[in-house]
């Protein structure tokens, strides 16, 4: 018997409904079966009498890749390899040890341990490089690979070989896996008085249940006067889950969400079921350009419901519902089977994948509508994400600071800094000797930068040599680009705040677990900052909702 996941999300997403043919002037059943045999008659021809050997699992797995190709980048295969992951969203819970990895050049680096886990407690640092587990090599894997050998059954134990900076030898640490809970909400508090904050980082199975008892948590301690729900970076997760969400704050009997497939009758709509914990407090989400699908669907809610103010830029756009279906040997096909819609009605996807020319879908035509009213009568707009009702832009970085961080300068520095301090204060800042040994440290890795003005200068020059234009226009131009060359602009001190907060952030990161880091992170965060003066503002926060 198959299995059928919903989900809903940036990685994995939610769904309703089973799809189903309904051929209507040919036989779509007749199409399937004389395609089905033809591919298979291709496929065994090829496996048994290719000039060369061909590998009949790989191959068929670049057959099914090729295939769903053709679709949108969310319909997917997922291997064996992958089934663990399909069952931290659908279940919040997966076996392994407690970290994050990343791929910085050909290393796996850990860039995450959370508290209490197998990692933790053996300790394992942020900042180590992978470079074995059990008997694998990990350095030319990929990170799928890596996470692949680090999951598995509780209680299941494995080898992993890390090198630290610092350490001459490399560390082997004994591990037993244990079920680890995926945390959707991971830090809570009052950063202002009577103002709460929730930072939800993704919409797992448990999402609504952590967001509740988040909020009584802080019901306990005191009054909440206003709530920001910060759904920055939040890809998304399951469709259930963020219904869940939404029915902490509005009226039993609110419309949420509304999913429509193939057929234009197939529609479902979800209402709010329960009655709400937090109805009538002042609410701004907060969300950026990864906020995405079930972030979408929270914030599309809220603003069409008039319940809150969405602060932040403008969202993700992806207003796609995909479902997991089990296919055999613990492998799953992940298809868009639906779009979503807000309680006004608006479809939020940003990209259309579905009206290529010269794609495989048969054109159908969308609606035209593109202007929508929410409860209040305020205007908003389909296609391209939330736009939020007040926009406040994040803090960019300087092109400067982003070359340093591209090239590792903050992550190796803090590596570094981890080896030589064991322990930092609670009010640890980035001081003048801190910082000086930084640019020291990043001139000694011989880290170089032009800004775009000298590219531009060496383009236009090179440009104008292979146009053969007159002399005098090149030597103007090399005689400025020689004088930007001699007169150096100190890039360390006219970025020196933003330097300085890039490596707090990382040096901190090597101490604190990441909820510490989030709380440290909010001292300097504007666009929460702002949320907190419109919260306490009713005027202001009336104003946005259109209410008099």
């Amino acid at each position: 018997m198959k299995r059928k996941f919903f989900l809903f999300g940036f990685t994995f997403l939610i769904a309703v409904g089973f799809l189903k043919f309904h051929p209507q002037n040919e036989d779509i059943f007749l199409k399937i079966n004389k395609s089905v045999e033809v591919f298979g008659k291709i496929y065994k021809e090829v496996i048994l009498n290719y000039v060369d050997e061909v590998d009949p699992e790989k191959f068929i797995r670049a057959g099914i890749k090729g295939m769903l190709s053709e679709l949108d980048p969310y319909t997917v295969f997922i291997d064996e390899k992958h089934s663990e992951e399909v069952d931290a969203l659908t279940t919040g819970k997966y076996g392994g040890i407690g970290i994050s990895i990343s791929k910085f050049d050909t290393s796996i680096v850990v860039i995450k341990v959370s508290r209490g886990y197998p990692a933790d407690k053996a300790g394992i640092r942020v900042g180590d490089v992978i470079v074995q587990i059990d008997s694998i090599y990990v350095k030319d894997k990929s990170l799928d690979e890596v996470r692949s050998l680090m999951v598995g059954k509780p209680g299941t134990q494995l080898k992993v070989k890390v090198i630290r900076e610092g350490v001459s030898d490399p560390l082997v640490f004994e591990l037993t896996r244990a079920e680890v809970e995926v945390k959707n909400v991971t830090f809570y508090d009052f950063i202002d008085d009577g103002i709460a904050y929730i930072k939800l980082e993704r919409f797992s199975r448990n999402a609504g249940e952590e967001l509740r008892k988040a909020i009584k948590n802080l019901q306990s301690k005191g009054e909440i006067k206003g709530l920001i729900l910060d759904l920055r970076d939040n890809p998304g997760g399951l469709l259930d889950a963020a219904v869940d969400v939404v029915e902490k704050f509005v009226p039993e009997g609110s419309l949420i969400v509304s999913t429509k497939g193939r057929k234009p009758d197939a529609v479902r709509n979800y209402f709010s079921t329960e009655k709400p914990i937090l109805l009538d407090v002042p609410l701004v989400v907060v969300v950026n350009g990864s906020s995405a699908s079930a972030s979408e669907i929270v914030a599309g809610a809220i603003q069409d419901l008039d319940r809150g103010v969405v602060l932040g830029t403008k969202t993700f756009g992806k207003g796609l519902v995909q479902t997991i279906t089990y296919l055999s040997y613990n492998t799953f096909l992940k298809m868009t089977t639906a779009k979503y819609y807000t309680p006004s009605g608006r479809c939020i996807q940003e990209i259309d994948y579905f009206h290529k020319p010269d794609g495989v879908f048969i054109q159908k035509p969308d609606s035209e509508q593109k202007v929508f009213k929410t409860k209040n009568g305020r205007i908003v707009y389909a296609e391209g994400g939330i736009l939020p009702d007040t926009i406040v832009e994040e803090k960019k970085r300087s092109d400067f600071v982003e070359a340093l961080s591209q090239r590792r300068m903050f992550f190796k520095f803090a590596n570094k800094f981890r080896s030589e301090n064991e322990s930092i204060p609670n009010d640890f800042v980035i001081n003048d000797s801190v910082f000086s040994r930084f640019e020291d440290f990043v001139k000694k890795n011989n880290f170089s930068y032009k800004d775009s003005f000298e590219i531009n200068l060496e383009k236009a020059i090179e440009y104008a040599k292979k146009q053969k234009l007159n002399d005098g226009y090149i030597t103007e131009v090399e005689a400025m680009l020689n004088k930007v060359r001699t007169q150096r602009i100190d890039y360390f001190k006219l970025y020196r705040e933003q330097i300085a907060d890039e490596l707090a952030r990382e040096i901190i990161s090597r101490y604190k677990y990441e909820d510490e880091l989030i709380a440290w992170g909010l001292k300097n965060d504007n666009q929460v900052k702002v949320a907190v003066a419109i919260l306490k503002n009713k005027k202001a926060y009336n104003l946005l909702l259109g209410l008099k």
